[in-house]
């Protein structure tokens, strides 16, 4: 009986050893992966001093999938790193795994701190606020693909979400802050663009909605397809001029590994003042003008026949065909934008 539990106590002792083993990633180890999150709270005194970066924990994420911090690698001072300690410690994880067995594993946790998350200005705050959401008109075609071009065109605006350029955090964060939008890029144009330069194109946004996308163009065989859109920025030129503009024109679409991903960007600002407020092109406020003016190159014409008549046609609800004669062989689709104009996004010649 003495030598039974001796034995007992052994493996007692053994077991008490073997869970207090601290493995790291890799070699069989699997990496923990979370569950939950707590996000950190600005410190009063680091909101005052705008103080932003990345602090560092060293922790050891339990078999039980409960993080205990061991030690901050990187400090930022001003209370963030307490506040980093608080966050992480109510995290919680599918802990590591070897063999099949859950264990402790050490790694280092990066816990972020940017005043884009946390706008010191109430002006950009009550902005961004207004913002949220989004709309996604599906077009009324058939074709194939469609539906899903146009969600990868969503899932690429969804990606904005949560990301703001270096310039929208006056100048506190640079680089990094457009991951996930660089990820669902094409290859070629990865191969033609890098990072840095798409987060210089989006510097000064601190919001992006999209506000309709429309398909222009597909073709299912080659893997191309172009998408009419229309979106509205949140941008910060300074701490204290924060703005909306709005954004309209294509992104070009290409199959890429059988998936549709961005392969080009051509958008511009939209004309409120000649639209609006009697500027030097006012006719872009009217369906029927806008219609006319793209086909009259294909009269090869200063201006079209007088044969040419358009017929009435609908535009209430900001997206219409105009047979521009009146005989089916040019047909125009526009769309309206939140300027008030009107904007061709396709043109069909039976010539």
């Amino acid at each position: 009986m003495q030598f039974a539990l001796s034995l007992v106590a052994a493996l007692c002792f053994s077991l008490v050893q073997q869970s207090s083993v601290v493995y790291r990633v890799g070699g069989g180890v699997t990496t923990p992966t979370i569950i939950s999150r707590v996000e950190p709270r600005y410190s009063e005194a680091a909101l005052a001093a705008m103080v932003q970066g990345t602090v560092v924990l060293e922790a050891v994420i339990g078999a039980d999938g409960v993080p205990k911090v061991v030690r901050v690698v990187r400090s930022l001072g001003y209370g963030l790193d307490e506040s980093a300690i608080a966050a992480l410690e109510r995290w919680r994880f599918n802990p590591a795994r070897k063999d099949g067995v859950a264990v402790n594993v050490s790694l280092n946790v990066e816990i972020n701190f940017n005043l884009a998350a946390n706008p010191t200005n109430s002006n950009i705050e009550a902005l961004v606020a207004t913002r949220s959401g989004m709309s996604l008109q599906l077009p009324d075609s058939s074709a194939p693909g469609a539906g899903d071009v146009l969600r990868a065109v969503q899932a690429w605006y969804v990606s904005f979400q949560g990301s703001a350029g270096t310039r929208a955090q006056y100048n506190g964060y640079v680089g990094g802050r457009f991951d996930k939008t660089y990820e669902l890029m094409s290859q070629d144009f990865k191969t033609k663009v890098p990072q840095s330069a798409l987060e210089e194109m989006y510097a000064e946004v601190a919001h992006m909605k999209l506000l309709q996308a429309y398909l222009a163009q597909i073709d299912d065989n080659a893997g191309t397809a172009d998408v009419f859109v229309e979106e509205e920025r949140t941008v910060v030129f300074s701490q204290q001029v924060p703005a909306v503009t709005w954004y309209g024109g294509t992104l070009k679409l290409t199959r890429d590994a059988g998936e549709w991903r961005i392969t080009g960007i051509d958008l511009r600002p939209e004309d409120l003042i000649s639209v609006n407020y009697g500027g030097h092109s006012p006719w872009r406020n009217n369906p029927i003008e806008v219609a006319r003016v793209a086909v009259q190159p294909l009269y090869n014409a200063s201006s079209l026949p007088e044969s040419c008549v358009t017929p009435p046609t609908d535009t209430a609800s900001g997206l219409a065909d105009i047979d521009v004669c009146g005989d089916s062989r040019d047909v125009v689709r526009v769309v309206r934008l939140h300027s008030g104009e009107w904007r061709v996004i396709r043109m069909q010649s039976r010539r």
